[in-house]
């Protein structure tokens, strides 16, 4: 059934990010398994620039914490001398040796940092989100407008007198026609999975007419050789004409726009619209409805591009009761934007999309993915801020901590809510990594600290005899 090339309405994504996630996905065969280890492979990297964040504020915490009350002095003493108290703050900084534009400058590019990789994956992997969810869009409307293309082509032979198959026949046992989309051919099989009719899988249904293209001044446009170029109906176009032709009618309107309707009040449809017509005690549109939502259901639960993960339906949609598994047109439109949409696409989409719905679509999630987030984000914090406690680290906390142990949980759990859930399985991965390599970071900060001092007490050991001798 994955005849679908090159006809996508998204392009494929070609980022830095796009293309490392791909590498990884076509190594491990799986886009969550391939986020999982490169937000791994990026926390071990990451890891020691994290470790050096943490020793230059944890020291920084440390004079803060000692120089505190002398400060505090200055405040009382000079404050009202705003000139003065600033001169002798600096001068307070220096007898400790504390810059303050030293000790943020590293701390301020770790941050600028770890917000571009954050920022900067986000937009990758949402980008990535709207080619997938395009992609299995187009699959199902491919399938779709082949199955659409086969009736037709039935319904025209018949017409024409020259039937090879019955159309009468075809449609009676509608309940249970099946169809198979394989060796280059969409075919149609009998409950005896018989074959009854076939038609070339068209991966494009765009079409020449025999009908000159005009330009604005109303002449005819020609090629480089003088010979008139004909009008081409785009693919879209072609699908529209034939999911109007059978399942989806067009209302005819006057000139105020206003719906067209018969003596007996019933909606006027437009010529080319057939599905009310009866056929072996049912009609068109009802056989056709039938037979390809059972096909596209199937097409659907054996997709190429299947996205379930555990709980979640589609992994390109948020882990949320609130969305459902299968977009309304809106949404769609919503999610990979109105330029990426040709003018027929409402119509192809409700043709078919929500009998999907109605079928097999369901709520995506609900809300564990934020849950984790928000827990598992207050975890790490919490593990950090216990681990320096037990290391004999300052009681004072650095200003606005007890903020960004709410804030920032908080953010992450909106992030989960609000966009793909393949995105708050990189945040929860990155927040389960950063608890558990909080510990080991700490160890390292401390035993590099001790050393530290270690060295510094042999110095001043050294210097105490030179002075004695």
């Amino acid at each position: 059934m994955a005849f679908i090339t090159g006809l996508l309405s998204v392009s494929e994504p070609t980022g830095v990010w796009q293309t490392i996630i791909k590498a990884f996905e076509g190594g491990v065969g799986s886009y969550i398994l391939a986020i999982v280890l490169i937000t791994l492979i990026i926390k071990l990297i990451w890891a020691p620039f994290e470790t050096i964040n943490k020793k230059i504020n944890k020291k920084n915490m440390r004079i803060q914490a000692k120089i505190q009350p002398e400060l505090e002095k200055l405040k009382t003493r000079y404050g009202a001398d705003r000139n003065l108290l600033n001169q002798k703050t600096q001068e307070l900084y220096r007898k400790h040796n504390y810059s303050m534009m030293g000790s943020c400058l590293f701390m301020l590019v770790f941050l600028a940092l770890n917000l571009t990789i954050f920022f900067t994956l986000f937009a990758g992997i949402n980008s990535m989100a709207d080619y997938k969810i395009s992609q299995q869009y187009d699959y199902l409307k491919y399938n779709y407008a082949n199955v659409l293309n086969l009736t037709n082509e039935v319904y025209e032979k018949n017409n024409d007198d020259v039937a090879e198959n019955d159309i009468t026949g075809y449609f009676e046992n509608y309940s249970s026609l099946t169809f198979e989309a394989t060796d280059g051919y969409i075919i149609a099989k009998d409950a005896n999975e018989e074959e009854i009719a076939r038609e070339i899988y068209k991966t494009d249904f765009s079409y020449s007419t025999d009908q000159n293209q005009t330009d604005e001044n109303g002449n005819v446009v020609t090629d480089e050789n003088g010979q008139p170029v004909k009008v081409v109906v785009s693919s879209d176009q072609a699908i529209y004409d034939l999911a109007t032709k059978f399942v989806y009618p067009i209302a005819q309107t006057n000139e105020s726009g206003e719906p067209i309707t018969n003596e007996d009040g019933s909606q006027v449809y437009e010529a080319r619209y057939i599905g009310d017509e009866a056929i072996a005690g049912t009609t068109y549109k009802q056989a056709i409805d039938d037979f390809s939502s059972r096909y596209i259901v199937t097409c659907y639960q054996n997709s190429p591009e299947s996205s379930k993960f555990l709980w979640i339906e589609n992994y390109w949609i948020a882990d949320s009761p609130f969305k459902n598994s299968i977009f309304t047109y809106d949404e769609f439109v919503g999610e990979i934007g109105s330029n990426n949409v040709s003018e027929q696409e409402r119509v192809i989409y409700n043709s078919f999309m929500p009998s999907l719905s109605e079928r097999v679509g369901r709520v995506n999630g609900y809300l564990i993915l934020a849950v984790l987030s928000i827990g598992i984000s207050m975890l790490a914090i919490w593990i950090g801020n216990l681990t320096n406690r037990q290391k004999g680290a300052p009681k004072t906390k650095a200003p606005g901590s007890k903020v960004m142990m709410i804030v920032m949980p908080l953010i992450m759990g909106i992030f989960a809510i609000f966009y793909n859930s393949v995105f708050a399985i990189y945040m929860v991965t990155s927040q389960a990594i950063s608890a558990a390599l909080t510990p080991l970071e700490n160890l390292i900060i401390n035993k590099w600290e001790a050393r530290q001092e270690k060295k510094e007490e042999e110095k001043r050991k050294s210097v105490v005899e030179y002075r004695r001798k």
